[in-house]
């Protein structure tokens, strides 16, 4: 997941299917339906008072409010922020006190990926993984987004039980922890980052229950300024780079259309490698691994 400082990620039938098996670009899955968590927010091993980090997870919502009390100048307020993630849309919402905030909108990309990937062989199902760690590794300009995958990019460390629950330990490099609920990626009970020292605990979680509509939740009479889909950076990189054209102007999905197929490939492999600095590998990248059409105009 996004760590503390985020400003914070299809049709109608897409979700049943993606909630149903085990797919990292899921919300949702095995028992785990919905989820509703409130957190305890830690700094440096200290609890933030005033604080608050709730998240409500079902298979087609991704739901996060936060507060936080700050001291500026010796003025104390409060920052809150609203995220919602649908099937087609990342809303962000951000206030300080009582002020009027300004409101962004962007596409989203992961249920696109999810169907992509969920149409995907074994053997591409591998691949995909072992290429999105090679592209990832050491990326610090993908960190923004990578944590959100992390049952994909991290390493399974073990399991602890947080708030009553089991949940799967991922470890990614660069000091990012987080508690997974098995089959469920973004029912996080815990989840920490090294490099600011912020750690997320569940201390309430209600499984299965009610969670608020988006309708419910998004504020009224807001004017959504309009932003490119930014809710995974490493797709979006991999367009510029093969197509070389700018991938603001290409709708979500053939973005992630083109960079599933192209992670997939065993061609992404070599060509990766190469790139980091393995090298050794004869077999040259194909202009075009996912067969995806040319954007008008290219």
């Amino acid at each position: 997941m996004r760590r503390a400082s985020l400003s914070v990620l299809g049709g109608l039938l897409l979700a049943g299917p993606l909630a149903g098996q085990d797919n990292p670009f899921a919300f949702t899955g095995g028992s785990v339906k919905s989820a509703y968590i409130v957190y305890d927010l830690v700094s440096k091993g200290k609890a933030v008072e005033g604080a608050t980090w709730e998240s409500g997870v079902a298979p087609d919502r991704w739901i996060i409010r936060t507060s936080m009390p700050l001291d500026i100048a010796g003025k104390k307020d409060v920052a809150h922020g609203l995220a919602i993630t649908t099937r087609d849309s990342l809303y962000k919402y951000n206030t300080m006190g009582s002020q009027r905030g300004q409101g962004e909108v962007s596409p989203t990309m992961r249920f696109h990926l999810g169907r992509e990937y969920a149409a995907l062989d074994a053997g591409g199902k591998s691949r995909f993984k072992e290429n999105l760690k090679l592209a990832t590794s050491g990326n610090s300009a993908a960190d923004s987004d990578m944590d959100a995958f992390v049952t994909l990019t991290g390493d399974k460390v073990g399991s602890e039980t947080v708030a009553g629950h089991k949940c799967d330990v991922y470890k990614r490099k660069g000091g990012f922890t987080a508690c997974v609920m098995p089959n469920a990626p973004m029912v996080m009970l815990k989840w920490s980052d090294e490099k600011d020292g912020m750690t997320l605990v569940a201390k309430k979680v209600t499984l299965n229950g009610p969670i608020p509509t988006v309708a419910s939740v998004l504020p009224k009479g807001v004017r959504w300024k309009k932003e490119p889909v930014d809710d995974a950076d490493f797709i979006v990189g991999i367009w510029a780079m093969k197509k070389q054209t700018d991938p603001s102007a290409v709708p979500a999905a053939q973005l992630a259309k083109f960079g599933v197929g192209y992670l997939a490939s065993p061609a992404a492999t070599a060509e990766i490698r190469e790139m980091s600095g393995g090298g050794g590998e004869d077999e040259p990248a194909p202009e075009d691994e996912s067969g995806e059409d040319e954007p008008a105009g290219e």
